[in-house]
């Protein structure tokens, strides 16, 4: 039987012990930047409209129900007869499009500023706050706003995360750590927090939180005079490279999160946990964990050592649901009433006020 879901308040402090102990991992979806960016099923829909002549989204609503978003992705990418670099230049124009058309000039450009720079350094303190700004004006629900200041109020404490591991394709969350910091402590080349991991061969620091781009990074548009920030080799969009990604367990990517699930409690924010890859890499190492608990002489053993933040369904019903489809992946269910919840319920979890 699965393990009731808890509430904000029942899972205060439930990561203090894990994050003391073998430490805490976030993993981040398209759900913590959704306010900024196109849902998958928003980026179909315009990759859909662009084909000419103009097609009827509505007269594909079967096909949409019956396949998922990164194959319609791939089916877009041979409907346009592009070439995979103007197709990937096709993916950030419309990833891009919807922030682009709400900010000013100026906004538009401090933006860029923030997401093409991996080092804290590399932005005047001025520039940071000019991002941090137009986060504040026109996303002011942004679930990464908030999810970043708690990682910085952790950084030197033994509560920080060993690592975040991200599902998107865009780095406004990393981002918005260093401008966090930039804020905090100033804009010096020494104050940098996170290490972008993009590969296996990526520079890393001891003293840095490895931050890595599971599903790759879709270049940035660069500012004038700057180079765009990527790993496209490692894009994993289409449904193309994402069954060449489940066909190696010994990619980067794969190593990189069953080890943080091997050894560290993780904690979903803004995923969907629908992704056959993850479900996949958690039933291997919850299974694992099961029978060495049942070596070590537990009887009947449990364990929910990870935890997803998500928002609760209408009916109790669909909760209970719910709770039984993440069960056999070692997942308990944290819900919260809506998405401006989850940060406060993160900082809940670890214990910081």
């Amino acid at each position: 039987m699965a393990k009731r879901g808890l509430t904000a308040s029942e899972a205060a402090n439930v990561l203090q012990g894990p994050a003391r102990g073998n430490g805490w991992a976030l993993c981040i979806g398209a759900g913590s930047s959704s306010d900024m960016f196109p849902t998958w099923d928003q980026l179909v829909t315009r990759l859909i409209e662009r084909e000419r002549p103009k097609v009827n989204v509505h007269s594909l609503k079967k096909l949409r129900a019956d396949f998922s978003a990164d194959a319609f992705i791939q089916a877009a990418k041979d409907r346009l007869e592009l070439s995979d670099k103007r197709f990937t230049n096709a993916l950030v124009k419309e990833l891009y499009a919807p922030a682009k058309a709400k900010l000013t000039s100026a906004e538009w450009t401090a933006l860029m500023s923030a997401l093409n720079a991996r080092h804290v350094g590399r932005n005047t303190p001025a520039t940071w706050r000019a991002f941090l700004s137009l986060i504040d004006l026109h996303y002011p629900s942004l679930t990464a706003r908030g999810i970043a200041n708690t990682i910085v109020e952790l950084l030197d404490t033994d509560l920080s995360p060993s690592i975040i591991l991200s599902f998107n394709a865009e780095p406004l969350l990393a981002a918005l750590i260093n401008a966090t910091v930039a804020d905090k402590r100033g804009g010096s080349p020494n104050t940098d927090v996170i290490d972008y991991v993009t590969a296996s061969t990526t520079n890393r620091k001891r003293d840095r939180i490895p931050f890595a781009f599971c599903h790759g990074l879709l270049p940035v548009p660069a500012t004038a005079g700057g180079r765009p920030l990527s790993s496209i080799d490692k894009l994993v969009f289409s449904e193309a490279s994402y069954l060449q990604l489940a066909n190696n367990a010994y990619s980067w990517q794969s190593q990189s999160f069953i080890r943080a699930a091997s050894f560290h409690s993780l904690v979903f924010v803004g995923v969907s946990l629908t992704d056959s890859n993850m479900r996949r890499w958690l039933s291997w190492v919850h299974a694992t964990r099961l029978q060495e608990l049942s070596l070590a002489g537990v009887k009947s053993p449990t364990s929910t050592v990870h935890y997803w933040i998500a928002k609760a369904p209408g009916s109790m019903i669909e909760r209970r649901w719910a709770e039984s489809l993440v069960a056999h992946l070692g997942v308990r269910l944290v819900w919260v009433a809506d998405y401006a919840d989850m940060s406060p319920t993160l900082r809940a979890m670890i214990g910081h006020p």
